[in-house]
């Protein structure tokens, strides 16, 4: 179990890193386009294809990431009215749910990435095999956390006990209404 939660960790720094270097590259290039078109009347026919192409890489690695921390948007109204076991049993629903949209996902992004193998970008002359390949990669980080998730739902709606699954949900609950003065750090020299 331990070897498990160090490869997560370490898949989820990697993720976050990859974020941020493709946040960078993007602005780095976006910058350089804008003061060589404005200043030297020159663009770079390549510039705004690899920030889409860079773009599509990093939502759908970021879309991992956000899963990987259970922070998508959703609505938590009426799992908790149906108390702590029910929530569970719809956590267990919603992400079997989103497992079948993700294998349609995964298996029509590795047809298209396959497909697209065969074509070359404008621009920037690569194939197009690398920008569609973002899909089926991003889907399968997607599915590992999610399948992480169920796993973690059906050990608890099974092996927890009624307080223990109320006290965590109570916890989650407080967290996520915290008011947002609290949740920031404070300023020293603020009085």
């Amino acid at each position: 179990m331990k070897l498990w939660i160090r490869i997560n960790k370490y898949l989820e720094s990697i993720e976050t890193n990859i974020c941020r270097l493709l946040l960078m590259l993007m602005s780095v290039i976006v910058v350089v386009q804008v003061f060589s078109r404005y200043l030297f009347n020159y663009s770079f026919v390549w510039a705004e294809e690899l920030v889409r192409y860079l773009m599509i890489w990093m939502v759908m690695i970021g879309a991992a990431r956000v899963q990987a921390m259970g922070e998508h948007i959703r609505i938590d109204f009426f799992p908790m009215l149906v108390g702590p076991r029910g929530r569970r049993l719809m956590d267990i629903f919603f992400r079997l749910c989103t497992l079948a949209f993700l294998t349609i996902l995964f298996v029509k992004g590795i047809k298209i990435a396959a497909f697209n193998r065969l074509f070359e970008s404008s621009g920037l002359r690569i194939s197009m095999l690398w920008p569609t390949l973002a899909i089926p990669t991003g889907a399968f980080l997607i599915i590992l956390y999610t399948l992480k998730g169920l796993v973690q739902d059906i050990h608890q709606s099974i092996f927890w006990s009624k307080e223990k699954l109320s006290e965590v949900d109570e916890r989650l609950l407080e967290e996520k209404q915290m008011p947002v003065s609290e949740a920031l750090p404070q300023d020293p020299d603020r009085s």
